[in-house]
């Protein structure tokens, strides 16, 4: 016979079997299927039966029906569907096999009942014979090593039916946030006739109140009539919780319907001395779990990092005329900085250094479009000005006012012995010359890339003189570099640094900068991605 299982937002399930005519599934309680669901239309789907199968039809609903993900105005249903409806899901089912050994957990609201039942607070004085306290040393390495977390579970859950007599079992677990859980593992020995229905109250006081609950049908006990068990014809449950300190990761729930034999004190005690172990190797799992997560982002870094340097420029420039060096050290995986050299018309040479705001992933990104971006138009030949324009809208239009670019983009002519500087809210970069003090270009700088869409972006032209000279530029990794007396490398310290190493070539110039640099950190975390870049004139 085939049936549905419904799952609301909150988690509680509810089954309903299908006959041979036409159920609707809505908000009006008048439905068949009523669907406490504020997405749900009042009238939003049919199920129907029609030669030899169920066809589901979409009632022209607000929200549509899905099924398995995908929009489904009218389709057939096949067994293990899972049709959503608003938040509800909905699993639909269609053979009697299968559904008896199915995977589900319905949580019953109670109603009064006179049965009989005990509960076991929160004490936690066990109290176990020598044999199974043997049982339990025994099982400490099974059930607490490092494994995957569903295995893990299972093999509880044999433990459980081997040692308690489970007739019905399961396990549930927290999910990461809010108080919905997870039934991993569903044990159901007796087939559709016992079907797994937990008692709320038992849930319950074992989740949210972190009691352990015997629950008998017996004459001698207590007599609780909030407790459903005669309706689900119960005759003996446990349920104890997975406590790690103050954190209840679950439960462990397991009943008997056919049996006569009742749950004592020494079995719930030995229940929770088995969810101890439990719990440990829940937390084992996880801390498995998230090394493998460690080491696939580790190596997705890797590659991202890997990929990011193709990005950079392959060959370097090295004419008689020019020449030029660059090093990138990213204060993370991957960079935010960005460095380029693309070489021009008329011998000229352009370069830009550029810094992303924020590090990580995100910045990289923005970072590559805009490297697109500049491999895409600065050989064009149109006025530097005109492209940075461009450049601030394309960032602009594709990153809110938190993510912005700061640049400098220069444009070298070894004929003219000129300079083209565009500067946009970058650190203005030095000219070293050999027996002359290092000087600091001037230039008005317009607003970093990507904070005012349509930002006017100007250019100023430097005379480079007759002398060789290396132009010097960096991001700001490189002085906001702090010390362990919480002092910032600044620009006095780079200009001194160039001051005393002006007859040194482009390379051994910026190496020099970098390795004093990292003297200054003395050891501490690299704070930011460090950029510098050199461009020697002959």
């Amino acid at each position: 016979m085939a049936e549905l299982v419904i799952t609301n937002a909150q988690g509680r399930t509810r089954t309903h079997r299908l006959g041979e005519g036409t159920v609707i599934l809505g908000r009006d309680p008048g439905c068949d299927i009523p669907l406490d669901d504020l997405g749900a239309s009042r009238q939003h789907c049919s199920i129907r039966w029609d030669q030899g199968c169920y066809t589901l039809t979409d009632l022209g609903s607000k929200n549509g029906t899905y099924i398995n993900d995908q929009p489904a105005p009218s389709a057939a249903l096949a067994p293990g569907d899972r049709i959503l409806i608003g938040s509800a899901s909905i699993v639909f089912h269609d053979d009697a096999s299968a559904s008896a050994l199915m995977t589900s957990v319905v949580i019953a609201d109670d109603r009064p009942s006179q049965a009989p039942t005990t509960y076991r607070g929160t004490v936690r004085e066990d109290e176990l014979s020598q044999r199974r306290l043997q049982n339990l040393y025994d099982l400490t390495d099974r059930l607490t090593r490092l494994r995957d977390r569903d295995e893990l579970l299972s093999d509880a859950m044999d433990v459980c039916f081997d040692m308690l007599r489970f007739e019905r079992g399961a396990i549930a677990v927290r999910q990461a946030s809010g108080n919905m859980v997870d039934w991993p593992v569903v044990r159901n020995l007796r087939g559709r006739e016992g079907e797994l229905t937990v008692s709320r109250t038992i849930l319950s006081s074992a989740l949210t109140h972190g009691e352990r609950v015997i629950v008998n049908d017996t004459a001698d006990g207590p007599i609780d009539p909030t407790i459903s068990i005669v309706r689900n014809n119960i005759r003996s449950a446990m349920c104890v919780p997975l406590l790690s300190g103050e954190r209840n990761l679950g439960v462990i729930y397991g009943d008997r319907v056919t049996s006569g034999t009742t749950y004592s004190k020494e079995d719930i005690d030995f229940l929770a001395g088995i969810a101890r172990l439990v719990t440990t190797g829940l937390i084992n799992a996880q801390l498995l779990e998230e090394q493998k997560l460690k080491l696939h982002l580790e190596h997705e870094m890797a590659m991202a990092r890997q990929i990011q340097n193709g990005l950079f420029p392959k060959k370097r420039p090295q004419r008689a005329d020019i020449q030029v060096e660059a090093l990138n050290d990213p204060g993370n995986h991957v960079s935010g900085d960005y460095y380029d050299f693309v070489e021009l018309t008329g011998a000229r040479l352009a370069f830009i250094v550029a810094d992303v705001a924020g590090e990580g992933v995100a910045a990289s990104l923005l970072m590559a479009n805009l490297q697109a971006a500049v491999r895409m138009t600065l050989p064009t030949g149109r006025p530097l000005a005109e492209l940075m324009n461009e450049w601030n809208a394309l960032i602009a239009v594709n990153t809110d006012a938190s993510k912005f670019v700061t640049c400098l983009i220069g444009i070298i002519d070894p004929v003219e012995r000129t300079l083209e500087l565009g500067v946009a809210g970058h650190h203005l970069p030095h000219i070293v010359r050999t027996g002359t003090p290092v000087e600091t270009l001037e230039a008005e700088p317009d607003y970093p890339l990507g904070v005012i869409d349509d930002a006017c972006y100007h250019t100023t032209r430097f005379e480079l003189g007759k002398a060789p000279c290396t132009l010097v530029s960096y991001t700001d990794g490189v002085i906001e570099a702090n010390s362990r007396e919480d002092e910032l490398y600044g620009t006095a310290r780079v200009t001194r640094l160039l001051g005393e190493a002006t007859h040194l070539e482009p390379r051994k110039l910026i190496e020099s900068l970098r390795n004093d640099v990292r003297r200054h950190g003395a050891g501490l975390p690299q704070g930011d991605d460090i950029t510098i870049v050199g461009v020697h004139l002959a």
